[in-house]
């Protein structure tokens, strides 16, 4: 009896573990192909929308057809003066994510006018700055440099409290780190308060400041996620982001994370504030 009984443990777990090779085997792991028809734009201009990047640009699939409603706008990154390349983004049913670059050549016509252009308004003469000089009250004269001297009085003072401070070894904090330091703070707070039966997703920081023309991979912010029941590989693979940024345009742009387990169980939102500056 006990030897029937090997007998049929082992030829479950033959198949088990046929099924699971079988599973493996068939998973969707091929993104979808962004193409980039001849209907594209070339010309780039700061004032362009979504909508206009993607002209001419479709996303399809093997196994889900045209996903193109999928497609974002992840970054515009300002190569020179007169390129630049957008990286576009798609994906799929089963979460899998496929970028694709894309150069254009910057519209001259939007270039911002040289603001030390003088033309059609003449120079000022020596003259006339003698004559914006002339008549300047003694009394107004000594008044100035009374206030100039309190000034540096006033800096003086400022300077040796600061030295004083170095010297104490007291850091001074900015406000940008106590704000950004808030928000990590704030919101980790939130993540841990979710259910236990509900995933959670944390960032590396929550807020940041990016020069303009650069890219922003919203992906690599994700830091940890946590779950009772799926593994964090089958956690990364539906992690959703709504929201972009354009960094060829400064701004403030909020972009949220989330994730949903496979017992549908909703994660807390992690907002990244990105500022583009």
């Amino acid at each position: 009896m006990s030897k029937k009984w090997v007998a049929l443990l082992l030829v479950a777990c033959v198949a088990l573990a046929g099924g699971v090779v079988y599973v493996r085997m068939n998973a969707d792991t091929k993104g979808p192909e962004i193409i980039i028809s001849d209907n594209a734009g070339t010309l780039y201009r700061p004032d362009m929308n979504n909508e206009e990047l993607l002209a001419g640009v479709t996303a399809t699939d093997d196994k889900d057809g045209d996903v193109s409603p999928s497609l974002t706008v992840e970054s515009v990154y300002e190569v020179d003066d007169t390129h630049v390349i957008i990286t576009y983004t798609a994906k799929d049913s089963s979460n899998n994510i496929t970028k694709q670059k894309y150069e254009m050549e910057m519209d001259s016509s939007s270039a911002p006018k040289n603001s030390n252009d003088n033309s059609g308004f003449g120079e000022k003469t020596d003259d006339a700055d003698a004559e914006a000089t002339t008549g300047v009250d003694t009394e107004q004269s000594e008044e100035s440099e009374t206030m100039a001297d309190s000034d540096k009085s006033s800096d003086a003072g400022d300077n040796s409290s600061v030295e004083e401070d170095e010297r104490e070894g007291t850091p001074t904090p900015t406000p940008e780190v106590d704000e950004a330091a808030a928000e990590k703070e704030k919101q980790e707070a939130e993540a841990d308060a979710m259910p236990a039966q509900n995933p959670r997703i944390y960032l590396s920081d929550y807020l940041i400041k990016v020069p303009v023309g650069t890219s922003v991979d919203l992906l690599s912010y994700v830091s940890e996620i946590k779950d009772d029941s799926d593994d964090v590989y089958t956690l990364w693979r539906k992690v959703q982001i709504t929201g972009e940024v354009n960094s060829a345009v400064p701004g403030t742009y909020k972009c949220t994370y989330y994730v949903i387990d496979s017992q549908n169980n909703i994660s807390n939102n992690a907002v990244l504030t990105v500022i583009v500056e």
